[in-house]
């Protein structure tokens, strides 16, 4: 019957949104959907599943949600499950379920320096769990480069879902989310972010024109210093 009931929703909601064309819900991107909630359209936007996952359209708590496995929208979450801006979680602060940090469901570059080079100053970073957002923030003010594309930029300016408070992870959390989501995790979570098997930048300095970097291989994370001119790939994270 539910499933009935989440057919006939969707049919509905696809033939009010494409052969009606009359839906106004704002800043759509390919593939929401839209309903009409007693006053206005409003936009319900697709969310960006895990590999080997397929999300469903159901009702929480009265609204139609693409979930995965159930509304999880107020927790408690899940390592492996989508968090409150429907990015990947990969680390839990507390038994609650309720707080910890979730990972973007997709790279924002591939080929981003991680800035600063050739600065004059020494840009140093805290390392551990929880540093990531401070890091990112001096990055940002410190370097005070007319470029907009360096690692911590494009971390710091990433918006999805409506949620424009990520930043580029530390060390520690860059290594944690390889471990527990990436190419490191053990199954069945083994890489449902969809990280690529590749260099990814931290926030962590390690000097004048170096930083911390880590990729995943031969079963280990591998955290080296690059200079700042690199070209590595970039995920951003944020906490809940």
């Amino acid at each position: 019957m539910i499933g009935t009931i989440q057919t006939i929703l969707i049919t509905i909601l696809v033939f009010c949104s494409l052969s009606l064309n009359i839906a106004k819900a704002a800043n759509n991107e390919v593939g929401d959907m839209q309903y009409w909630d007693g006053n206005q359209w409003a936009r319900i936007p697709v969310i960006k599943a895990p590999k080997g996952s397929t999300p469903k359209l159901t009702l929480c708590e009265g609204l139609p949600t693409w979930v995965l496995n159930k509304c999880l929208s107020k927790g408690p979450y899940q390592i492996g499950g989508l968090g409150p801006a429907r990015g990947i979680v990969f680390y839990l602060s507390d038994s609650s379920g309720l707080h910890g940090l979730e990972a973007a469901p997709v790279d924002q570059s591939s080929s981003a320096q991680w800035g600063c080079y050739g600065t004059n100053i020494s840009i140093m970073g805290g390392t551990a769990i929880g540093t990531g957002a401070a890091n990112t923030a001096k990055i940002v003010t410190d370097c005070n480069q007319a470029e907009t594309s360096f690692a911590a930029v494009l971390a710091n300016e990433y918006v999805f879902n409506g949620f424009s408070d990520w930043y580029l992870p530390s060390l520690d959390e860059l290594n944690e989310m390889l471990s527990t989501i990436g190419p490191g995790a053990s199954a069945p979570l083994t890489d449902v972010g969809g990280l690529s098997n590749a260099h990814y930048w931290s926030s962590t300095g390690d000097g004048y024109s170096t930083a911390r970097g880590s990729s995943f291989s031969n079963g280990t994370v591998y955290s080296p210093s690059y200079t700042t001119n690199t070209t590595m790939f970039v995920r951003a994270i944020r906490s809940f």
